[in-house]
């Protein structure tokens, strides 16, 4: 299923370890923000920022992803805050 308004290749086109790989680090980070280990959760923000610039195509998923990966650190040590932006770049990866 593609999300039209992303303007980027069909979700079933993004390889499942790409999407599988973004959904565990993401959510991992969600889950260290959340308990206050600010830097668990940097670092496992900045490598979904990494994996999204190098695996997706250019175009709205990928630049969303990543502003949400860079936002959440950026929060951070605002555990609850940094939480939320990484639930919702999240919310840009298709499921696995």
């Amino acid at each position: 299923m593609s999300d039209d308004r992303l303007g980027d290749l069909p979700d079933e086109d993004i390889p499942h370890d790409v999407r599988a790989a973004l959904a565990q680090l993401l959510e991992e980070a969600r889950g260290a923000a959340s308990t206050g280990d600010a830097e668990t959760a940097a670092a496992l923000l900045e490598t979904a920022g990494t994996v999204a610039e190098n695996k997706l195509p250019p175009g709205e998923r990928r630049d969303r992803i990543r502003q949400g990966c860079e936002t959440a650190r950026g929060a951070l040590p605002d555990g609850d805050l940094a939480a939320e932006y990484a639930g919702a770049a999240l919310g840009y990866v298709p499921e696995a």
